[in-house]
């Protein structure tokens, strides 16, 4: 495959994204040194597996992992793998608290770490797997999910993902009561927050073009409260971004540092938020990791080429159906005329 200089050359024409790119060359602890195409090519074809690799990945991810490792170009925290590491609750829970307590706007701490495969098979036998997920001081769950394509986690599947919660505490809460000889409660089943950042949001939520914090929670239409236990949070972060202007809080910050991939968001939030530096030089390092980094863009790939097939025989399915429809209504239609032709 041949390539071009097409970063390189936007950049050298963008006088402000220059500016912006010699602002991080200041910061080599932070973004190391910046490389050339040539060079990062250059290393990556020292290795034969690796450049195979890296051969398959499609002509986007190509030029977002040479722009990254070149050292013009961020990373966005929304492939599943850099999400987890960064926000790794056992390794680093006090970030993932931060950024818990700013979206659910109170004080949260971090008491367990759950294994995000639920042991709880559906009769289909299929397997719901999490992000991430945590158990608070409070005894309430958080499920946090990073959807790269929003149309792969409508409304349903947030309900199946908060209704896998529920049933997995009240599970858990009956065994631990029957081991303690103690009486089962419902009042003993704690609150659930299923949290979705979409990095493309579907066409529903661009209906509201101005708003990117979704928070639901059943009610009734009487005004009858009863706590119903189950909450969401949807996050549209292409929204949050065309409504940004500046960071004018610390949720803002973590927001951008997850959704953006350009150097002016990386020097707005860091000179807004010093102590995003040790966020961002996590990030940078794997610049140095290039095996890894391309199994995770490969691992991005397949995920996304494997969904959209999915999303394609579904779109095909339910077209066929509709057509099954179309067709029966004609056929009752020319049944009903044939008849009324044979009265005549």
């Amino acid at each position: 495959m041949k390539f071009t200089h097409t970063q390189e050359m936007s950049i050298n024409r963008n006088p402000a994204q220059m500016e912006e790119v010699r602002w991080m060359e200041r910061f080599p602890d932070v973004f190391g040194p910046r490389s050339t195409r040539e060079e990062v090519l250059a290393e990556l074809k020292t290795d034969e597996t690796l450049f195979t690799l890296f051969d398959k990945l499609s002509w986007e991810l190509k030029e977002e992992f040479v722009s990254f490792c070149m050292g013009v170009r961020g990373m966005r925290i929304t492939y599943d793998p850099m999400f987890k590491f960064v926000f790794d609750p056992e390794l680093k829970p006090e970030r993932l608290e931060e950024f818990l307590s700013l979206c659910l706007k109170e004080t949260v701490r971090i008491l367990q770490v759950i294994p995000n495969e639920s042991k709880r098979l559906t009769e289909e036998s299929s397997l719901l797997v999490m992000d991430i997920l945590v158990r608070l001081a409070s005894g309430a769950l958080v499920n946090v999910e990073i959807q790269r394509v929003g149309y792969l986690f409508p409304g349903a599947r947030c309900a199946c993902y908060s209704s896998d919660l529920i049933m997995r505490q009240y599970s858990q809460v009956r065994e631990n009561k029957r081991q303690s000889g103690q009486r089962f409660s419902y009042q003993d089943i704690k609150r659930v927050y299923t949290i979705v950042l979409i990095q493309q949001s579907p066409s529903e939520f661009h209906r509201f073009p101005d708003q990117y914090l979704h928070y639901s929670r059943q009610t009734f239409n009487t005004g009858l409260e009863l706590d119903l236990l189950q909450e969401y949070l949807l996050i549209p972060l292409d929204i949050f971004r065309k409504n940004h202007h500046n960071i004018s809080s610390k949720l803002d910050a973590w927001l951008m540092f997850i959704a953006s991939d350009q150097p002016r968001d990386i020097r707005e939030v860091i000179e807004t938020y010093p102590e995003f530096q040790e966020l961002y030089r996590e990030v940078f390092h794997f610049r140095y990791h290039k095996k890894e980094l391309v199994s995770m863009f490969s691992e991005a790939l397949r995920i996304l080429d494997a969904n959209t097939t999915q999303y394609m025989i579904e779109v095909q399915q339910a077209q066929i159906e509709a057509l099954q429809e179309e067709n029966r209504r004609h056929k009752e239609e020319i049944e009903r005329l044939q008849e009324l032709l044979a009265q005549k």
